[in-house]
């Protein structure tokens, strides 16, 4: 089997797993916790105009807050499953959702030929990818964009992964996390010291960057809501009047 297949094998077991049932997804949080706390961030840098992109789009839980502010949102999954959730929760909205493999490069060029230059929202997907394949997953967000779009993308921090670890290590790790693990999801091994290399400043321009958090849906035992360390980055391709500039 090869990665890509290993990929939409794992999520469409993972989808498929699910009841239904509320708190079930560890980073399916209310919109108020994630992309609204985000484009707050990157509103300012992107042209509205352009299609709006959820990559890795889940059950849509965000994807539908997008839509609210942008005219032409895409949720797009690498799983069938998830899809089929995203669109049955979805009736009667505008919002289109699509599978999408960020890997395959012939699919990634047919969207963009489709569709054109867009911005991209991709919160905690890059860290999925076995880090042999980072640079083609930064390779299709860069093709998405092209010249005219910006991307937002939402890590783990290099401060997860000790957290993650003591988290997973101990007596009883969250339910949510264990459903994660059991599907042999695991996270690689991505972040913000990768970025430079990922996205190099010869091609790129790195807009707006800093610290976040992940908001999840589990309570620890003391009542506080589970966060992960984070970070962002609201990048766009060097464009002739940023370069000219420097």
């Amino acid at each position: 089997m090869n990665m890509t297949n290993r990929y939409q094998t794992v999520w469409e077991n993972y989808w498929k797993s699910l009841s239904g049932a509320p708190g079930e997804i560890l980073w399916d949080v209310p919109p108020e916790q994630a992309a609204a706390l985000d484009l707050a961030v990157f509103a300012e840098y992107v042209d509205p105009s352009l299609p709006m992109i959820d990559l890795g789009c889940g059950n849509g839980t965000q994807t539908r807050f997008l839509a609210e502010h942008f005219p032409t949102v895409i949720g797009t999954e690498i799983s069938s499953q998830a899809l089929a959730i995203a669109t049955e929760t979805d009736k009667g909205s505008q919002t289109s959702y699509r599978p999408l493999d960020l890997l395959d490069r012939g699919a990634v060029g047919a969207l963009h030929a489709e569709i054109g230059d867009a911005n991209l929202y991709v919160r905690t997907v890059l860290h999925q990818f076995d880090p042999s394949d980072h640079a083609a997953a930064a390779g299709g967000i860069a093709e998405l964009i092209g010249d005219h779009g910006v991307a937002t993308v939402v890590e783990l921090s290099s401060v997860a992964e000790p957290f993650l670890t003591e988290l997973i290590g101990g007596s009883t790790p969250p339910p949510q996390l264990a459903r994660i693990l059991q599907h042999e999801i695991t996270p690689g091994l991505l972040d913000e010291h990768d970025i430079g290399a990922l996205f190099p400043p010869d091609d790129f321009e790195v807009l707006a960057s800093g610290p976040t958090a992940i908001r999840t849906c589990y309570t620890a035992p003391g009542g506080d809501q589970m966060m992960v360390p984070a970070f962002f980055v609201v990048l766009c391709g060097r464009r002739p009047e940023i370069a000219a500039s420097q």
